[in-house]
């Protein structure tokens, strides 16, 4: 089993082991997060940075990928464009 985790607009595969260590290194230094807000009627575009409470940053979304679909995805390689 892999894990996905997503990181600029791709998909990493991480062992579980690897993930958990992110993970760890979120919670232990993730405390802040870093917000734009757009408001479309005024067109005004505000930035915000605001701790996170220990409920908010929670466990995050996980999302799995079987090692047969790994493989079958692996036999495949880089998509062509």
């Amino acid at each position: 089993m892999k894990i996905i985790f997503e990181l600029n607009d791709k998909k990493h595969l991480l062992s579980p082991e690897h993930a958990d260590e992110i993970m760890a290194l979120v919670h232990k230094y993730g405390t802040e997060v870093y917000e734009v807000k757009h408001n479309w009627s005024t067109k005004e575009e505000t930035h915000h940075v605001y701790e996170v409470t220990p409920i908010e940053l929670g466990a995050g979304e996980t999302k799995y990928i079987s090692d047969a679909l790994y493989g079958m995805a692996k036999l495949r390689g880089r998509p062509e464009k």
